[in-house]
């Protein structure tokens, strides 16, 4: 009889939580290629593959928590304050965990907490009738399933949980809660890429809300001075950097956005606006086109009856479009203009107020979802159809599985497709390949620097060899000016690369006038047929070997030895060794 009991009380429970289950069900079916394929799975590369490595070689360094001294493995002796914070969890992963699996790791629980994090927020402020929870856990699947930049921790993924504290505390409760989430928010995001945008609005927020109905409410006040303080912490490597490091002058400081051909007219303003608008931008992609079509018109025809829940949805595109028009006008000609001259408004994202998106067009999306279940006869199935076709296309968007569709059908609904390039994370870093490259040289990688033609310096950083080269969003001016000697005559060949290197500067690699970088496979069997490298500059920065994708055909004129080829059957990479005399 107990048994007969217990089993009857499994199934109602299972049965009263189905939503739960089943959405979490969902969540699990996304994650479980990345954990099954492992290091064949399939990443983003630009701003993801190619930019973990700052981790690793940081953790690598010993010197995690030091303030000040220098790190050798990359862009030669690297200030210490130019790494990622030494208070931060992806850090913290990347010291106790292997590099693949700090990054499985990290990848599983940014979108874990973006799940339970828009189930607490849409749950307890958003549909607060208890019949429209499944929409609760709906609306929690779908934004769980965009495909973050993970790099970026909480900084999108996380906002979800950081409101929900945020407004916990506007309304003076579960104060114990929201101190632990804005501290774990500020160890697990970055300020400069999201959390200064973040605290900007909830200051706006806090001074608005004191205008209108003159309320003094100090746990909400507080929990922003937290969330302020505890960056304060966790990225003293970057205002040591801003304030008081002496003498030291970034790379950013000759960003120029108007050289680089960044500045746009009206129409292209305009064009800019509604590009935002309906496809968003990839580095805070929320793939919400469909909740824009289809779910947004829907709800605004049908949603009149509802007023509370009208006005919020109506609230809240206004802010999407907003930020739609204040990105499309941070690249109009007259604001560049405008800030030309100044180092720090012409180097900061500013526009990044549109990190937000994500978070807005997914709360809009469960207001939608809201009102339309309400609809007499059909309000649910319709709501569920809009579910399952955004989930559709969210899966769609997942590498995996968009690999899976395309090799049955052909079909692909695959956005930002350049981003992937089809190489699993083993391909990419190849430590077979470069195995056998250390082998050959048979050194200790300490002793000596080398740089990459064609192949990111990233992976040349993950299997341990130290970098001339690399990529960073600060690093001092004065080493970009000492390494730009090594390529100055192919970048006088290439106005392309001589922009680019010149007013961007972030990406601190060898770019020969004959070669579009990014398209440098083993496949292509390119050559170098005209290079014109300054050797003597790359020796007076320690350089001794030229790993290059590329053969070199006049690698005699430059004062180079050819030494071997090394290829592997599984990676996409073919690397010519080259030796400085």
């Amino acid at each position: 009889m107990a048994a007969k009991i217990s089993m009857r009380n499994i199934f109602k429970l299972l049965y009263n939580h189905k939503a739960a289950l089943l959405f979490t069900a969902i969540l699990a079916a996304y994650l479980a290629p990345f954990v099954l394929l492992r290091q064949n799975a399939h990443f983003t590369i630009n701003d993801n593959l190619d930019w973990i490595t700052a981790w690793i070689v940081l953790a690598k360094s010993g010197k995690v928590f030091d303030l000040t001294g220098t790190v050798n493995q990359m862009l030669g002796e690297l200030p210490r304050s130019c790494l990622p914070s030494g208070f931060n969890v992806i850090t913290w992963l990347y010291m106790i965990l292997p590099p693949f699996r700090a990054y499985l790791i990290n990848l599983l629980l940014v979108h874990s907490i973006a799940f339970f994090g828009m189930y607490l927020l849409l749950k307890q402020y958003v549909l607060t009738d208890k019949q429209q929870a499944w929409l609760a856990w709906a609306g929690a699947a779908a934004f769980a399933t965009i495909p973050f930049y993970t790099v970026y921790g909480l900084s999108i993924a996380g906002q979800p949980l950081l409101f929900y504290a945020m407004l916990n505390a506007f309304y003076a409760k579960k104060m114990a809660v929201n101190v632990i989430i804005i501290t774990i928010f500020a160890l697990y995001s970055s300020l400069p890429l999201a959390g200064v945008f973040i605290l900007a609005v909830l200051g706006l927020a806090a001074v608005y809300d004191y205008w209108r109905h003159r309320i003094k409410r100090p746990h909400f006040w507080g929990a922003i001075a937290l969330l302020a303080c505890s960056y304060v912490v966790t990225e003293i490597w970057l205002i040591y950097n801003a304030f008081f490091s002496e003498g030291f002058l970034s790379s950013r400081e000759e960003i120029n956005r108007i050289l680089l051909g960044q500045a746009r007219n009206w129409d292209g303003v305009q064009a800019l606006i509604v590009e935002n608008l309906v496809n968003g931008q990839y580095h805070a992609v929320s793939l919400h086109k469909y909740i824009l079509l289809l779910a947004v018109p829907l709800a605004l025809i049908s949603g009149w009856r509802q007023p509370r829940e009208y006005k919020r949805l109506l609230l809240l595109l206004a802010l999407a479009f907003s930020l739609s028009v204040f990105y499309g006008l941070r690249y109009s000609e007259w604001f560049m203009s405008a800030v030309s001259g100044i180092s720090f408004l012409n180097a900061f994202q500013i526009q990044r107020f549109h990190w937000l998106h994500p978070l807005l067009w997914y709360t809009i999306f469960a207001l939608c979802l809201s009102i339309i279940a309400n609809i007499r006869y059909v309000g649910r199935l319709a709501a569920a159809l809009l579910i399952v076709l955004q989930l559709g296309y969210l899966f769609g968007n997942h590498i995996e599985y968009h690999l899976a569709l395309k090799k049955q059908t052909d079909v692909s609904v695959l956005e930002n497709a350049w981003l992937y390039e089809n190489i699993s994370y083993g391909e990419f870093f190849a430590d077979s390949l470069f195995k056998q490259v250390d082998d050959y040289i048979g050194r200790p990688k300490s002793e000596y620097r080398i740089a990459s033609i064609g192949i990111y310096p990233a992976i040349t950083q993950y299997n341990g060899f130290y970098t001339l080269d690399g990529r960073l969003n600060i690093y001092p001016l004065e080493y970009k000016h000492a390494f730009r000697r090594i390529m100055a005559q192919e970048l006088a060949k290439n106005p392309f690369w001589q922009r680019y290197f010149d007013y961007w500067g972030i990406t601190c690699y060898i770019f020969p006038a004959e070669l579009e970088y990014y398209q440098v496979r083993r496949a292509y069997n390119l050559k170098l047929n005209k290079l014109e490298l300054d050797t003597q500059a790359f020796k007076n920065l320690g350089g001794e070997y030229i790993l290059s994708a590329a053969e070199i055909t006049n690698y005699q004129e430059n004062g180079l030895e050819f030494l071997q080829r090394f290829n592997d059957g599984w990676s996409i990479w073919e690397i010519y060794l080259y030796r400085v005399r």
